[in-house]
């Protein structure tokens, strides 16, 4: 769980010091990072102005570039993140157009307004409450173009705790979010009610990664007595599989203003 004793500083000193880690910067468990970019491409298409808050080091962008004729502006708030971003473009050939540059997602310009897809991939759960959380939703939303789209990927309490119930009947310990982490709660998304704007669904697109991958996988290398890989057999065949139930931390939540 997230310490209370954990400041902005602190949270914005260890993104900072990871910037130069390439696919690692966001986390160790890379497949986890490309369910997610597969999730997050699922609503994307030619055309779109894009706009990515917390981008990290680029590498989803930079991905969705690749694939897409869209015109992409990543925003992240550790400058190390950026200029590692900045750097990695180059030379890269893209079939759209991105950029990035610094900036918060709780001071957002009033300019920066009428994108047709905003997303995040695990950025406000690096907020410090509910209250900071609440209102970023709400700004980011007001960035959206009528009709457009707010793909919040983002980890889910509620999902985490859903795999922990599954490891603990396989004797397996439980897992708490990172330190400077806390995860968005069903409760607390529910009560938030947003004029002009409507939660289409939530997708539970890591469901089966996180069953396979944090129960399956985890047992058998616990009955082996080795530390689970996250590269391991079992977590690749994951990738294939459709998601099933809703065990998964990782989740999108869709919102569309009207």
């Amino acid at each position: 769980m997230r310490s209370d004793k954990a400041s902005a500083e602190e949270v914005l000193a260890f993104w900072n010091s990871r910037g130069g880690l390439g696919q690692w910067a966001g986390t160790r468990d890379v497949l986890a990072k490309q369910l997610e970019i597969e999730a997050i491409a699922g609503h994307v298409r030619d055309g779109l102005r894009i706009l990515e808050l917390g981008c990290g080091n680029g590498i989803t962008a930079m991905e969705l570039a690749r694939r897409y004729n869209v015109e992409i502006l990543g925003i992240d708030y550790a400058q190390e993140m950026i200029t590692a971003a900045q750097g990695l473009m180059q030379g890269q050939q893209f079939k759209g157009t991105v950029s990035f540059r610094t900036g918060d997602v709780r001071q957002m310009p009033e300019f920066q307004r009428g994108f047709d897809l905003i997303y995040t991939e695990r950025v406000f759960i690096n907020l410090p409450d509910w209250n900071a959380q609440r209102a970023a939703i709400e700004d980011t939303t007001r960035m959206l173009a009528p009709g457009g789209a707010f793909v919040m990927l983002e980890n889910s309490q509620d999902g985490l705790e859903r795999i922990n119930e599954l490891r603990a009947r396989v004797g397996l310990p439980r897992i708490d979010a990172p330190w400077h982490n806390r995860y968005l709660r069903d409760d607390e998304l529910a009560t938030l009610a947003i004029p002009g704007v409507t939660l289409e669904r939530v997708q539970h697109y890591s469901s089966t990664y996180y069953f396979l991958s944090r129960v399956v996988n985890a047992a058998l290398a616990a009955q082996s007595g080795t530390e689970p890989d996250y590269d391991s057999p079992v977590n690749k065949l994951a990738l294939s599989l459709p998601p099933m139930g809703e065990f998964g931390q990782g989740r999108i939540w869709l919102w569309r203003k009207k």
